[in-house]
């Protein structure tokens, strides 16, 4: 790939940008400087700073290799785009200066409109004064949008060094201006502030920027578009690395299929995936998950290689049967009851690796109507890989095998899916424990959550609905009572076993009173309703022994009551860990 430099001057490739000669190509991403960005971008510029050199791609205007998009604030010439340059590496400083030089009615970020002012009199007296450059929001724009209020402050906006031209007019009026209102200082202005100023504005007008230009790609192959695809990756200064769906987005187009579209149109179709996505594709990889499900559709390997390279012959129907499994899944993950899911607030999922396997697997049973047997199955699938954390890693492969050897068994194949066998001598074992798993970084400790909300934990102060409320993981055994007992191992005081779903106010309401005090305290279990504590995975023994848990016990006891409230509740979730599994014990 020969590779060409070249010293462009910076006002002519804004102007390219503003009238669409220059794009993006469309897995860019947002524009995100600030205002002070921009005015310190400005500021470099007219002190002769370096501020990096930019990587173009050469394009056919009339068929450009990725899809193009104008800039933030460009106003392109053409409504179909033909560029003849795409921006890999610039994008927020080529933005900046489309911004400052034409002030499209636009917010910055974090900001509303602005505009952008070049102090005349300061740049001249005192460069260093970061003030030579100033902006204005609409409040406070007051009459500096009016040239007698520039010419008479001494100010020109940024937008009249949009060009030479541009420039050139605003002296021209000042000279009018000066001539009818100030005629005694005609002659200094002509014999010396029109010069100084020239000189201090053509060091805006004239900068140069180093241009790196990756001439025209006339392959069509996945490899070539990935190559400069790559170069962007390594050259991206929004810290921001492309996915497989950025890629695969800039792939496409050359087939005539706008991935962003098919993105949209899902989201507006199906509100699960739009909220759980905010109606993007890069959150949560929600894009990417919606391609592996589309993978596994096709019966192909869901990794990286293979989704870059998916035929686009019939993409556009298989996108939408993903995203309808995608939205099916979701609705399966949310729903509180034995056939969901239990995830009632989305940081409670055990992970989104498992997302494309279930809406493909599901999707699969709804389209060859299977009945209840393979629905119980899909279920002890889940279950079984959150227990087992077996999708903390190599989540690709072990998406192909599982659904593989699942649609294989369905399809009468008496061999059991490797993931059941697995389970069930493991988790079924007489070792297998849970009580090590302490925070949300685990399949497990989530899991055990959702198994509550399924299992109708509500909260001890309102009993109400889980769904009605929000609920908190807390200590059972609270952590200041523990300490004051010398119990102080975070595994122990942590361990999901010691954890339940009560409210921020109900936890307050313990604050650091003795297991034994707040069981009895009304105000915080109103009724005596055993279901409630059972609901928690507390059972009667596990409540007594939480009964005995008082202020004055020894520390020694304190310890032995621990642990057996440990060792009664950890079995107690271990048998509803095991009935969702599938196990028959």
């Amino acid at each position: 790939m020969e590779i060409n430099q070249n010293i462009v001057t910076l006002v002519k490739l804004v102007d390219s940008a503003h009238v669409g000669h220059l794009c993006l190509p469309n897995f860019q991403r947002d524009f995100v400087w600030t205002t002070d960005e921009v005015g310190d971008l400005l500021r470099s510029i007219f002190r002769d700073y370096y501020v990096g050199s930019l990587l173009l791609l050469t394009c056919n205007p009339n068929r450009p290799p990725f899809d193009p998009t104008p800039l933030r604030g460009a106003q392109p010439e053409n409504r179909v785009l033909k560029p003849t340059n795409l921006i890999l590496d610039g994008q927020q400083r080529i933005t900046s200066l489309v911004y400052a030089l034409y002030a499209p009615d636009l917010p910055l970020k974090n900001s509303s409109r602005r505009w952008f002012f070049l102090n005349l009199n300061l740049i001249l007296s005192n460069i260093d004064d970061d003030d030579f450059i100033f902006v204005r929001k609409p409040r406070d724009i007051n009459n500096l949008l009016e040239p007698s209020q520039q010419y008479r402050d001494r100010v020109v906006p940024m937008t009249s060094l949009a060009s030479n031209e541009a420039f050139n007019s605003w002296l021209d009026g000042f000279d009018d201006w000066l001539r009818e209102n100030e005629p005694a200082s005609l002659d200094e202005y002509r014999a010396n502030w029109r010069r100084q100023w020239r000189i201090a504005c053509e060091k805006f007008l004239g900068f140069k920027i180093p241009v790196v230009n990756i001439p025209i790609m006339e392959e069509e192959t996945s490899n070539s578009i990935g190559k400069v695809c790559a170069i962007f990756e390594k050259l991206n200064s929004t810290g921001v690395d492309l996915s497989i769906y950025d890629l695969l987005t800039a792939r496409l187009f050359r087939s005539e299929i706008r991935l962003h579209d098919l993105w949209e149109e899902s989201c507006k179709n199906y509100p699960r995936l739009r909220t759980w996505s905010a109606g993007k594709a890069d959150t949560n990889k929600l894009g990417v998950l919606v391609l592996r499900t589309l993978a596994l559709m096709r019966n192909l390997d869901p990794k990286p290689k293979i989704l870059i390279d998916l035929d686009p012959s019939g993409f556009k129907e298989d996108w939408r049967r993903a995203s309808k499994a995608m939205e099916r899944a979701l609705e399966q993950i949310e729903l509180v009851a034995p056939d969901g899911f239990g995830v009632f607030d989305r940081k409670w999922l055990p992970g989104f690796g498992l997302l494309p396997v279930l809406a493909a697997l599901r999707a699969y049973i709804d389209d060859n109507r299977l009945g209840d047997a393979p629905r119980e199955e899909l279920r002890n699938w889940y279950w079984c890989n959150v227990f087992l954390e077996r999708y903390s890693s190599a989540v690709e492969s072990k998406s192909r095998k599982d659904y593989a050897e699942f649609v294989s068994y369905w399809n009468g194949n008496k061999t059991i899916p490797t993931v059941l066998v697995e389970a069930s001598r493991t988790i079924g074992s007489e070792e297998f424990q849970i009580r090590e798993s302490t925070s949300h970084a685990s399949s497990v400790y989530s899991g055990v959550f959702c198994l509550l909300s399924i299992n109708g934990a509500r909260d001890w102060r309102r009993a109400e609905n889980i769904q009605l409320q929000t609920l908190q993981d807390h200590h059972i055994f609270p952590k200041r009572y523990l300490k004051a007992h010398g119990i102080i191992d975070k595994g122990k005081v942590n361990s999901i076993i010691n954890r339940t779903l009560i409210s921020d106010e109900t936890n307050g309401q313990i604050s650091g009173k003795s297991p034994s005090d707040y069981i009895q305290d009304r105000l915080i279990f109103p009724r005596e309703d055993s279901e409630i504590l059972q609901a928690h995975f507390i059972t009667n023994e596990a409540k007594n022994h939480l009964l005995g848990a008082q202020e004055s016990t020894s520390n020694d006891e304190v310890a032995n009551i621990f642990e057996a409230f440990m060792k009664d509740r950890e079995n107690t979730i271990l048998k509803h860990v095991r009935t969702a599994c599938g196990i028959k014990k």
